[in-house]
């Protein structure tokens, strides 16, 4: 990294990000955020109180996606000891704040929202009704599927993920004041983080969404869900650096970074339909009532459109429109394949969790409390990383 910190001096230092307009921007979000899901909670939309407690699952997801996605980039860069990520490093470092709105959502879905969300929670364990939701009645699946297990061990694993991002993150500040590279010291930590997060992702998402109906399955559903996450944090990397680029960052962000960061997008995206062909095709020729239940549920009463919908946005528009190099440099080409990228994602949550609710009837994400309590989330992120970047600088000293 000392070579990339010689480089960086020859160029004027951008500073604190203040962005006052876009402040206040988050703002409003949040407030709509907040008044779409008080509107749900009180029956303002049809549907019933449901529809808060999903469109917040559902919007949880947006810091989710930033922040694992960012701190996985973070960690394997610090492992490989890769040094073209030093200009974008503190960019990534701000977008793992997102970690306090995981928790206080994960908090309220714990306390009140899990019992409308999920009917193994809803229904006493150890009980008869209990034990009705379940194909064999007192296996594994029964005994682990309960409230006290969902909240402590879901609770332990966002407890350590804001250990492990502190000490990812504070060893890179500590590195600014303190000078010197500390690259032996940051990569324990980083692999603790991947080889933590791999299990701890895998059984969160089992317990937020797999789990909307107890008797599906899939083993495939962690990397599933990962896919989506990193495509996210992807296409908000993009859009970050585009927007700065314009500004502040200019002449520190040079344009091979943004094709790197763009190459990122066309494999990534590749690997994300992959994954989601493999998942439908393992259960489609398997064809056993178990698995097949929740794709029909899917595929009809508009869903199936919708799952045609995202997966052409996650897949072949970012690979065409970024299949030549120079459209991989372009803002206006970024800009429109990451806005699209992330519309795609926001209809695979919205595809996962609404049908669990709303299975005869179409329910779209792009209006209602899912849209605002989503723009809510949105803004709260933004708000979060603006705060670190005003008190921690873009670039890495």
């Amino acid at each position: 990294m000392s070579s990339h910190d010689a480089q960086l001096t020859t160029v004027p230092n951008p500073g604190l990000l203040q962005a006052p307009r876009l402040r206040m921007a988050c703002w409003l979000l949040v407030a709509i955020g907040l008044a779409g899901f008080f509107a749900a909670l009180t029956g303002v939309f049809h549907g019933g109180t449901y529809r808060a407690w999903s469109s917040l699952l559902q919007g949880m997801m947006i810091p989710a996606s930033i922040t694992f996605g960012a701190l996985f980039f973070i960690a394997v860069h610090w492992i490989v000891g890769a040094v073209w990520i030093v200009p974008l490093r503190r960019l990534m470092e701000g977008l793992t704040t997102g970690l306090p709105l995981i928790a206080v959502a994960f908090l309220l879905i714990v306390i009140a929202g899990g019992r409308e969300l999920y009917p193994w929670i809803a229904l006493q364990a150890g009980t008869p009704e209990h034990s009705s939701l379940f194909h064999i009645k007192g296996g594994t699946k029964e005994q682990y599927m309960n409230w006290t297990r969902f909240a402590i061990m879901n609770g332990v694993f966002i407890g350590v993920w804001f250990l492990l991002r502190d000490r990812l993150v504070g060893g890179s500040l500590r590195q600014d004041r303190e000078g010197g590279v500390l690259i032996k010291e940051q990569t324990p930590w980083s692999i603790a983080w991947l080889i933590f997060f791999g299990l701890s992702m895998t059984f969160f998402v089992w317990d937020l969404l797999l789990s909307l109906h107890v008797n599906w399955f899939s083993t495939m559903w962690g990397v599933y869900v990962f896919t989506s996450m990193v495509q996210i944090f992807l296409a908000v990397m993009l859009l970050l650096i585009v927007w700065l680029r314009r500004g502040p960052m200019k002449d520190l962000v040079p344009k091979h970074i943004l094709h790197d960061i763009s190459t990122w997008m066309v494999g990534w995206s590749c690997f994300c339909i992959y994954i989601l062909f493999s998942q439908y095709m393992l259960i489609y020729y398997a064809n056993m009532d178990e698995g097949t239940f929740y794709f029909v549920s899917r595929t009809q009463n508009g869903y199936g459109l919708q799952l045609w919908v995202e997966a052409i946005l996650r897949w072949p528009v970012p690979f065409l429109l970024l299949m030549s190099q120079s459209r991989r440099t372009c803002p206006i080409t970024i800009t429109l394949v990451s806005v699209l990228v992330l519309a795609g994602n926001w209809l695979t949550f919205s595809w996962i969790i609404i049908p669990a609710f709303s299975p005869n009837v179409y329910q779209t994400a792009f209006w209602g409390p899912e849209l605002m309590v989503g723009a809510g989330f949105v803004g709260a992120t933004i708000l979060l990383a603006l705060n670190f970047w005003r008190k921690h600088g873009l670039v890495a000293k």
